[in-house]
């Protein structure tokens, strides 16, 4: 299951689960485009329920601490002009996460299949003989390669006023005709709103973006400008990495201090870093410097090749130097796909829509803890196997599912054409249900947002 199998958690009256024990999450999920009967969802932002906190709050009313911390929140905001978003991983979230690494094993399995001969971008080896460049070599050559990737999106407060009018990140360019790529978190909003999104090249020239495709689940996007004279950056292999190489990341930090450039070395490798509460993406790490607007920029080897996609870093009371970034070897597997296709094509599609059943949900009404099926769309492999509304899916392959985190996680593990034997509970018994996934298709770009969650 991918993001197209989660709840959109709508209220739900006829639902034995109680509206509180949902879960709410705040990063964003996808749905399929119309394809055999399924209905189509497009991005669906989170929306909270309300706190059962044994007093009446009515809509509209607000204590005086929240006042308070409302007008904290403005003030932070305000003081935040333009500037992307990084995942900032904090002791509060594990940064690192060994258990929710499917997503990534897909990529792994998916890239070692993909034909070399008829894809636009190729990883290099350094030629033989290659010699390291210095960073006083590399710097000119990565300003020719980087750009500045912005909206023209405006932000107001409650107030009213306009508290930002454009969000900034980095991208690199990959070909001469304009692909770029950067992370999704940064159009993110933009991408979903309809708003424009531009490429500044270091000249200060500015260029509208088309979005080529999305891919939510590794947090990448390929972007495509018409403009002349660009400098494509060369490709390395992020496989050849070893821990204690010198890399050097160039980018917009803050969204005003273009063209940065910082150093440091390889860390670690093969790091699943959990970048929401049900998706880790494979990582490499390093600790040259980064901050809000490198997101999306380039990872460079000391042969001025890019070997990653700078995505997060690890920021908490006295630590710093956690930088991480997705391997080149993904990210030139994926940009293919999404220059190719406009998506990633076999993944795992189930058709469920799925809410969770808490423990204290599970005591209360006599249920079993795990993935309660809301609803089965139409003409999906979960409709032809016979799920129904109501079942509760507690295994996947012996694999135990204890929500609908699990489930995605698992089912992330399947490629289209798969099978799998699903454990369900269903009237005080369980029974055993095999699929066969269908594929995942992506949402129309445009998409109407779905009413609430």
């Amino acid at each position: 299951m991918n993001e197209q199998d989660r709840d959109n958690r709508i209220s739900d009256p006829d639902s034995p689960v109680p509206e509180q024990s949902r879960s709410v999450y705040s990063d964003a999920y996808y749905r399929s485009a119309p394809q055999s009967g399924r209905t189509s969802y497009g991005y669906s932002p989170a929306r909270g329920y309300p706190q059962q906190d044994g007093g009446h709050r009515y809509p509209g009313q607000m204590g005086l601490r929240g006042i308070l911390t409302l007008c904290i929140v403005c003030i932070l905001m305000a003081s935040a002009v333009g500037v992307g978003g990084m995942y900032v991983l904090s002791r509060s979230r594990p940064a690192y996460d060994a258990g929710t690494s499917a997503a990534s094993d897909f990529y792994a399995r998916a890239r070692a299949s993909q034909p070399a001969d008829d894809m636009p971008l190729a990883i290099q080896k350094p030629g033989a003989g290659a010699q390291p460049m210095t960073a006083e070599q590399i710097y000119p050559m990565a300003c020719r390669q980087v750009v500045g990737v912005s909206t023209s999106e405006a932000v107001q407060n409650v107030f009213g006023q306009v508290i930002s009018t454009g969000v900034a990140g980095s991208g690199v360019i990959l070909s001469q005709d304009g692909y770029i790529v950067t992370n999704y978190h940064v159009i993110e909003r933009s991408y979903n709103t309809g708003q424009p999104i531009s490429a500044v090249t270091c000249d200060g020239a500015s260029y509208p973006a088309q979005v080529v495709g999305v891919e939510s689940e590794s947090d990448l996007a390929v972007l495509k400008i018409e403009a002349p004279d660009l400098e494509p950056a060369a490709l390395g292999d992020s496989d050849m990495l070893t821990v204690g190489q010198t890399v050097y990341a160039v980018g917009n930090p803050l969204g005003e201090l273009t063209y940065t450039m910082t150093s440091g070395i390889v860390s670690a490798l093969d790091r699943r870093i959990a970048i929401s509460e049900d998706m880790a993406v494979n990582m490499l790490q390093f600790d040259a410097a980064v901050n809000s607007g490198n997101s999306g920029g380039p990872l460079y080897n000391a042969y001025g090749q890019v070997v990653g996609i700078v995505t997060a870093k690890y920021s908490a009371g006295g630590t710093e130097g956690l930088g991480f970034a997705i391997p080149i070897a993904d990210a030139c597997y994926i940009a293919n796909e999404l220059i190719t296709r406009g998506y990633v094509p076999g993944k795992a599609y189930l058709g469920l829509r799925l809410t969770n059943v808490s423990p204290s949900a599970a005591r209360y009404f006599g249920m079993v803890t795990g993935a309660y099926v809301n609803d089965v769309v139409e003409g999906s492999c979960a409709a032809g196997a016979g799920l129904r509304r109501g079942d509760i899916i507690t295994a996947v392959n012996g694999a135990a599912v204890r929500n609908s985190d699990d489930m995605v996680s698992q089912v992330r593990q399947y490629r289209a054409g798969d099978s799998a034997e699903l454990t369900v509970y269903r009237d005080g018994a369980y029974i055993d249900v095999t699929v066969v996934f269908d594929e995942a298709l992506p949402a129309p770009t445009g998409a109407p947002l779905p009413p609430g969650r």
